[in-house]
């Protein structure tokens, strides 16, 4: 099968090739891809630096962590799943099933978890295979889909579960609350659906003047009251005049580690407001001010973020299943296979909002 596959550690070894099929066991599921989405951390696999395990890898390994199809093989064992059901994956490849992680159902926190196209052969490929154990261990780690779904808006679930993830169920942001978003790429805009979905009041996104052109007209199709530039030395001043007395309830950070960020998220913040780290970067940070005596004094919580879970997969399918969730302006690119470096590039020079790689189109 065509696939796009890492063939060496280190930079620029990410290929459009021919690999083998998988092989369905007895108690997994072989799905036939119908769309992979394009994803900021798929970028250091093309442009480095590459994680360290990634060195003790067996080569080629698929990419690709975002992605939906159908059902195109089920092992004997295999219960609850037909051939032909349309589905989509959390891109859970393996969890170990008893530490307190998947225990509470939060496994993406589990410390042995494998991920799909980034630990195994992942989505970026004609067929991708969904490993029993998981299926055994986290049944949830795979959804039928909605009839109304796309498969090029079931692809690009994961975002849009970390947006509501970090927006309802973090920082637990209420109708008419004020939010700040960073960045204005997949996850931001994803934050700025769920925001007006939940009927926030003010919705500022700060993003980057080189995204701008591309981005901003989407921000405000979503709903974004307000966007200012990152590189505004007043932004913070900004905020608090556009939100006036009930200030900020929630910042979240869908951009960086940028050294700026926590310490004008802080100062933006209403007492006892939340600050999510949803987007990371490996860039290490320093601080001019430690951040922390201002968070103490304010009593801010800074919440580490990590993915989705079950509440946030399962209620944001059925909001798209009510006809409440509008994916089309940031999926802005359909792309075949073949061109994922195209996509890639889209992505990198700003030129894109979400990209989808889609197999079919080769044929």
């Amino acid at each position: 099968m065509k696939a796009v596959a890492k063939t060496a550690y280190g930079p620029f070894h990410l290929e459009y090739t021919d690999v083998p099929n998988p092989v369905c066991g007895d108690n997994d599921i072989v799905l036939k891809v119908k769309a992979a989405g394009i994803c900021g951390s798929d970028m250091p696999l093309l442009y480095g630096p590459d994680e360290a395990k990634y060195k003790n890898y067996t080569y080629p390994m698929v990419i690709g962590h975002e992605f939906a199809g159908e059902v195109y093989e089920v092992g004997r064992n295999v219960t609850g799943w037909k051939v032909g059901d349309r589905v989509v994956s959390d891109n859970t490849g393996y969890v170990c099933g008893h530490c307190p992680a998947c225990e509470t159902g939060n496994f993406l926190l589990c410390p042995e978890r494998k991920g799909i196209g980034g630990d195994m052969d992942g989505g970026m490929a004609e067929y991708v295979r969904i490993p029993g154990v998981v299926l055994q261990r986290d049944p949830a780690s795979i959804r039928r889909i909605p009839d109304n779904m796309p498969f090029e808006h079931a692809a690009v679930m994961d975002p849009i579960c970390n947006a509501y993830k970090a927006i309802v169920q973090e920082a637990k942001v209420l109708p008419g609350d004020n939010v700040v978003i960073y960045g204005n790429g997949p996850l931001g805009l994803f934050s700025v659906l769920i925001a007006r979905l939940i009927n926030a009041a003010r919705i500022i996104v700060i993003g980057t003047r080189r995204s701008a052109p591309t981005r901003n007209p989407i921000c405000e199709e979503l709903g974004a009251t307000d966007i200012l530039m990152a590189d505004d030395p007043d932004v913070v001043r900004k905020v608090k005049e556009i939100c006036g007395e009930d200030g900020v309830a929630a910042v979240i950070n869908c951009a960086s580690r940028s050294a700026n960020i926590l310490p004008e998220a802080v100062r933006m913040l209403r007492p006892g407001g939340a600050f999510i780290m949803v987007g990371y970067t490996r860039t290490a940070v320093s601080y001019e001010e430690d951040p922390a005596d201002l968070m103490g004094h304010k009593g801010v919580t800074f919440i580490g973020h990590m993915g989705y879970d079950h509440t946030s997969w399962r209620n944001t399918l059925a909001l798209y299943r009510e006809g409440r969730v509008n994916m089309d302006p940031i999926v802005t690119h359909k792309l075949p296979l073949s061109k994922w470096r195209e996509g890639f590039e889209m992505f990198t020079n700003r030129e894109a909002a979400k990209v989808v790689l889609v197999p079919e189109l080769d044929q």
